[in-house]
């Protein structure tokens, strides 16, 4: 079984999250960190539980928020490349997910 694996950029999108959930208060920001912790559990557990878009993307939802972690697999690995808020175009999304995969070298060869 791969291992998952979570690119660096995924930090800077959980911290936009948290601050968006800091305006519920601590609590509310400390619950989120929580779900979404237990939500990529899920995904090393069970990697395929989700269903693949023709882009080559995965997601998972993390429950009670509008994110979803968002993930792929690699080579020699799973790796979880973006947690973003999906109330939005999904066109945005996947513009999104595009610009990462072009950026972020962590999405192709993670051992770098």
């Amino acid at each position: 079984m791969k291992s998952l694996k979570v690119s660096p950029a995924v930090s800077a999108d959980i911290l936009m999250a948290y601050d968006y959930f800091m305006l519920g208060g601590q609590a509310a920001a400390e619950r989120f960190l929580r779900r979404y912790e237990k939500a990529r559990q899920m995904i090393e557990r069970h990697p395929e539980c989700c269903r693949l878009r023709p882009t080559g993307w995965r997601h998972l939802t993390i429950p009670r928020s509008s994110y979803a972690i968002f993930y792929r697999e690699a080579p020699t690995c799973w790796v979880a490349g973006a947690v973003i808020s999906i109330v939005q175009d999904p066109d945005a999304i996947q513009a999104q997910l595009l610009i990462r995969e072009v950026t972020d070298k962590n999405l192709h060869d993670p051992e770098l």
